[in-house]
């Protein structure tokens, strides 16, 4: 029988304590990996948010270059099929607000006069926008009935304020868009209408058109008003 020396017995004790110590650091390393990836993914979820905000901001400035252009040929915004002026595919599938403006900027736009009282198609303009195949929502049953959707894959509004029978249409139930199933989607308040807002996105444009998102909460029902992203936000 070996009995163990006193520094043996000490040798062991150290060998002990530093096998303890290491597992300590390693639970302080591991809680410090968690924290950090934590931490990122708050922070890549902040850059995908304004990333996503940005692009939205973009498609609408585009959207209003369209706009001008379509102006510049028919002398007047497309309708939005809310006050009076019925939209319709050649189908026959109603179209209103963001679905009519899509219409007019994705379709080919035909030139028509008055000749002896009948009005004829004298030429055809190409379509005004160019967008992706991500940027449109295409029904499955008329393929001209489409929407253009923001960077959260959300359609966007769009009012025609300028003339027809109701030029200010408020847009706060979820028929303004295409296959809007409410057992989905929550439809929050037009932000046109809300008085609270006034200081956070300004008024709308009342001469000419209005355009918006719902941002990053949209059609969820933890929207919130301040995400809206709207044309008359972006001149001002």
């Amino acid at each position: 029988m070996i009995l163990a020396t006193g520094s043996q017995r000490r040798l062991r004790l150290q060998v002990a304590s530093q096998a303890g110590f290491t597992m300590v650091e390693l639970l302080v390393t591991i809680s410090l990996i968690v924290f950090l990836m934590s931490m990122l993914a708050v922070g890549a979820g902040r850059y995908l948010e304004n990333t996503s905000a940005k692009a939205t901001e973009a498609l609408i400035a585009r959207i209003e270059l369209n706009l001008q252009q379509y102006k510049g040929i028919t002398g007047a915004f497309p309708p939005d099929g809310l006050d009076g002026k019925d939209v319709t595919t050649e189908e026959g599938t109603p179209l209103t607000g963001g679905a009519a403006l899509t219409l007019a900027l994705t379709e080919p736009m035909r030139l028509t006069r008055k000749i002896n009282g009948e009005v004829r198609v004298i030429g055809e303009e190409p379509p005004m926008g160019d967008f992706r195949s991500d940027e449109l929502y295409v029904t499955e049953e008329d393929s001209a009935a489409k929407e253009i959707l923001d960077a959260w894959a959300n359609p966007l509004h769009y009012d025609n304020v300028n003339g027809g029978e109701e030029a200010f249409s408020p847009q706060s139930l979820g028929e303004t868009h295409l296959d809007f199933d409410e057992d989905l989607y929550i439809h929050m308040e037009d932000p046109r209408e809300i008085e609270e807002l006034s200081g956070i996105i300004g008024p709308q444009n009342s001469n000419e058109y209005d355009i918006w998102s719902h941002g990053s909460s949209g059609h969820e029902d933890t929207e919130q008003y301040e995400d809206y992203i709207t044309n008359w936000e972006t001149r001002n």
